[in-house]
């Protein structure tokens, strides 16, 4: 019923919905420019939903660049996985959206490019092919930076500059990487376990390791590693929630979808399974744990504290890549899921609190559990997800994280699970220090200050559902595990 052109539609949808709401004047009443945008998010997520349901092995030319380079859409099982994703968090952010930027200056300038990312993604998570990532990943960097720089203030002006230029330079270490693979693989194009020439290991594999340790670090610097993780803590504080809910809970696994794609699907594991490579990449991811943990747990700004765990919860995910391991790459998929949920539910928090309150530092949230319960039980359920406390989904992906690592067969089997171990205890120290002075504030709290205060709906309701996404997940996790175990044994 449906041709390969379908793969475009939401590309298309995203887009014409984002230039109209942008340039159409008429469009720009408040109430307008809501329904317009909340039309198109959910026609253009309905569309990512059908196609990574229906549509698997769908392929779709876009461009024949030059014989050897085809610019093209494929859904493969990881694309739905990532289609999947991106449709129902973005949906609910924008939802979320509505009532949070009604505060903010200049809403349908927001929801154009916030519109345009979302069919930027599909298409980035449909990429078939190296190229058609780099491609769609650069695109995804470009609308995304007036996200940041929405206010328009000194601020949002600098780290949107900061955001762009750590952008710019992880993405042209990765290009430099491209063009090597176009000689070192039989194809640019996605195939499970790679397509590296058997020749090139000869006489040129420290080449290509040192090229594929620069691949990580470029797509890395999207997902917040060390030492190029400094953009999410300026950008986060300055942009509009709705816009921070997104670049830490989707943004951020682009880079981790751009590694998987380079090791898992271009170059292989075998050529750097054991290998200097496979160190270093695991020395920084663990760095990037703790290190994230702590500067959270120093970090006083209520979204900048989130914007830290982000580095932190995010090098997870590349650790338990690293391992090259079956059951640690189930942990990594299942902790893309999970980490976005909970951290765009946190961030949905934090904006609840900044716009129907003022506070954004930690400290001045004492009461905040008496003043907005339901609010701060979500935050509650969520951050016990991040921790990795049973049953919610975190403590299975992060089991699956540990389960992996300890295959290892060298000291990262006992040092990996003991910096996981010691990040999940800072976790619960950054994060439930704000849910016990919330519901305990102490005695000397006067009544004035503990007011009740009403969190509208549509704020409720996105949190509520991604709070039980968090929660089904941990305690009916099968039917996950099952999905992500098959795309491991097709590339390990």
């Amino acid at each position: 019923m449906f041709g390969p052109f379908f793969l475009l539609i939401p590309l298309l949808l995203s887009l014409s919905g984002g230039l109209a709401v942008g340039l159409i004047p008429a469009l720009h009443a408040r109430k307008i420019s809501r329904i317009w945008t909340g039309v198109f998010v959910t026609l253009t997520s309905v569309c990512m939903l059908f196609a990574a349901w229906k549509m698997a092995g769908t392929e779709l030319l876009l461009w024949q660049m030059t014989p050897s380079l085809p610019i093209f859409l494929k859904l493969d099982e990881l694309s739905r996985f990532f289609l999947g994703l991106v449709a129902v968090t973005w949906v609910l952010t924008a939802f979320y959206a509505f009532a949070y930027m009604g505060h903010e200056q200049e809403e349908p300038r927001f929801y154009a490019f916030f519109l345009i990312t979302q069919g930027v993604l599909s298409c980035l998570t449909m990429a078939g092919s190296l190229v058609t990532f780099y491609l769609f990943y650069e695109a995804m960097t470009l609308v995304t930076v007036p996200l940041v720089l929405h206010t328009r203030t000194r601020e949002a002006i600098a780290a949107a500059i900061k955001y762009l230029v750590y952008s710019v330079f992880g993405a042209s270490v990765a290009l430099l990487g491209i063009f090597y693979l176009s000689h070192a693989c039989e194809t640019l194009s996605f195939l499970p376990g790679g397509s590296l020439r058997a020749e090139w290991l000869s006489g040129r594999a420290d080449t290509l390791r040192w090229i594929a340790f620069g691949m990580i670090l470029g797509f890395g610097t999207k997902a917040g590693m060390f030492p190029l993780h400094g953009w999410l803590p300026t950008a986060h504080p300055v942009a509009p929630t709705p816009a921070s809910a997104v670049l830490s809970g989707v943004i951020t696994k682009m880079g981790v979808l751009g590694v998987i794609r380079v090791v898992y699907y271009c170059i292989g594991v075998e050529p750097l399974q054991g290998t200097w490579v496979q160190t270093a990449w695991m020395i920084l991811a663990l760095i990037t744990v703790f290190m994230g943990s702590m500067l959270a747990l120093k970090e006083n700004v209520f979204k900048k504290r989130l914007a830290y765990s982000s580095v932190s919860q995010v090098s997870y995910i590349l650790f338990a890549l690293s391992t090259m391991d079956k059951t640690g790459f189930q942990g990594a998929l299942l902790h893309v899921l999970f980490h976005s949920a909970i951290k765009i539910t946190l961030f949905m928090t934090a904006g609840a609190v900044i716009c129907l309150t003022g506070l954004t530092q930690v400290s001045d949230l004492r009461g905040i559990g008496k003043r907005m319960p339901l609010l701060m039980c979500l935050f509650t359920v969520v951050s016990l997800g991040l921790i990795g406390i049973p049953p919610t989904g975190g403590f299975v992906s992060k089991w699956y994280i540990a389960t992996g690592a300890m295959n290892l067969p060298n000291a990262f089997a006992f040092i990996g699970p003991a910096v996981l171990l010691v990040s999940a205890i800072l976790t619960a120290a950054y994060l439930l220090t704000i849910t016990i002075q919330g519901f305990f504030p102490g005695r000397d709290t006067t009544e004035a200050s503990l007011s009740p205060i009403t969190v509208p709906k549509r704020m409720v309701v996105p949190m509520l559902l991604l709070s039980f996404l968090v929660l089904a997940g941990g305690m009916f996790p099968d039917r996950l595990l099952i999905f992500f175990q098959r795309i491991a044994e097709t590339i390990l």
